[in-house]
């Protein structure tokens, strides 16, 4: 009976592994497609970064629409192109139909994620139920970070890199399957026009910003310079806040935000991409430069980093059934905030046993909010709007992997002070989850006062 009432997260566990493991699994593989395809290394990086950047900038259009026609309707619809995307990359042989497929996998997968994740959120609207099923959901997704690389490798090397995109047509069949008979949606019965002005300027707002990160500050070989940039970022995002004021129906409902609650879950993302999810650039770096850790080797002790997504989330469900949010996520960011305080304390001293064991209390923290939040940020709006909470979910966890790269990339190349700068870089982790701990507590507190449980 319990199997039966988990099977929609098991599946959207699937859908989110997919989305995933697209992006671990081919960074593996990339050296292969390279070569089939005749690229150069800057060329190939396109491969990853068409990926990343499409789903960037599709997730507020997926967003609306999966609020506007239905989650599930999204869910599906995506899962069915990801599966188109996959064997037009699987059998392409030119960079321009490579290009194209992961570019359409990456609007594929927003939707997925917008879709599903929302829909979630419907089936489960229980507070019990709903922490057991984003933590299946969390244990398969995670399992995407922890054997990805490794599993893609195998695959690659065995039957070729085409395979890596062709294992997707079995998962995407069984999510749609799933989806269409195992998964009932409560529609709200409210029927809105789409925002496209909306939309589409958000989009621009965030696909200008992911390009600058990506490409730099440059078009077609000129310098653009950073105050024209950031002075356009700061227009296109004023515009779209005056045009989600004026709309009758806006893609994104702007008093969400004057929602203390809604505001306190939204850091926890966004802290967790700065202070965890952007170290995982960095660490293979420190442990080759400082303990002289070759790539083999630093792949294995990363997996203390990041094996915890896969074991810890279905271990936490009590403490997320029985804990306030405050408690449970202000806990969970303390914890991140202290394994990199002991990383940080491992680069100092030159210790292999505090960064292993600061890995390991920060994947452990990360790895029990992060499904987590999910959940909870979707029950903090409306039905309505969860598809739009789930867009603005997974921005701030790609916008806050970006700014976290960008920042401790900084701390990287500047040497000044009296510590290293590997220690600095990991007390800045350190400093801003344990800033976003003090503030998710703060801002979470005054409903916890009313309500000591995860509002159903």
């Amino acid at each position: 009976m319990k199997l039966l009432l988990y099977w929609p997260a098991t599946i959207m566990g699937l859908g989110a592994f997919m989305a995933t493991f697209d992006v671990t699994a081919v960074s593996l593989a990339l050296p292969d497609i390279r070569a089939d395809l005749s690229l150069d290394v800057s060329t190939s990086i396109w491969i990853i970064n068409a990926y990343g950047l499409a789903f960037t900038v599709a997730l507020i259009g997926a967003g609306a629409v999966s609020d506007r026609f239905g989650n599930k309707l999204a869910l599906i619809c995506g899962t069915l192109f990801f599966l188109v995307a996959s064997v037009i990359c699987a059998s392409a042989d030119s960079l321009t139909v490579m290009i194209s497929g992961r570019i359409l996998q990456g609007c594929a997968a927003a939707f997925i994620v917008c879709g599903g994740y929302a829909l979630m959120g419907h089936i489960y609207p229980r507070k019990a139920q709903r922490v057991e099923a984003f933590a299946i959901m969390g244990v398969i997704s995670g399992s995407a970070l922890a054997v990805g690389p490794g599993l893609g490798g195998v695959i690659a090397s065995q039957f070729g890199w085409a395979w890596i995109f062709l294992v997707n047509v079995p998962v995407c069949l069984l999510i749609v399957a799933g989806a269409m008979f195992g998964m009932e949606e409560r529609m709200s019965g409210v029927t809105k026009s789409l925002d496209l002005l909306g939309i589409l300027t958000f989009g621009t707002f965030l696909f200008i910003a992911s390009w600058s990160t990506l490409n730099g500050l440059s078009i077609a070989g000129k310098e653009i310079g950073l105050a024209p940039v950031l002075l356009i970022l700061v227009v296109l995002l004023g515009a779209f806040v005056w045009i989600e004021r004026r709309t009758e129906t806006p893609a994104i409902q702007i008093e969400i935000f004057r929602n203390a609650r809604f505001n306190g879950l939204a850091l926890v993302p966004l802290c967790l991409a700065i202070s965890y999810w952007s170290l995982i650039v960095f660490i293979p770096i420190y442990l080759e430069e400082v303990f002289q850790i070759g790539t083999q080797e630093s792949a294995l002790v990363l997996l203390a980093f990041t094996l915890p997504m896969f074991l810890v989330p279905l271990w936490v469900t009590g403490f997320a059934s029985r804990w306030s949010e405050a408690k449970f996520f202000s806990t969970g960011l303390l914890l991140v905030a202290v394994g990199c305080l002991t990383i940080a304390l491992g680069a100092y001293r030159v210790s292999y046993g505090f960064s292993i064991g600061g890995m390991v209390l920060a994947g452990s923290g990360a790895a029990a909010m992060q499904t987590q939040v999910s959940g909870a940020l979707i029950a903090a709006v409306s039905q309505d709007q969860a598809g739009a909470a789930s867009a603005i979910m997974t921005i701030l966890r790609q916008g806050g992997f970006v700014l976290g790269v960008a920042l401790l990339s900084l701390a990287l190349a500047h040497d000044f002070g009296p510590l290293d700068r590997f220690t600095k870089l990991f007390l800045i982790c350190a400093f801003t989850a344990g800033l976003g701990a003090a503030s998710a507590y703060l801002l979470l507190k005054p409903k916890a006062k009313h309500q000591p449980h995860f509002q159903s």
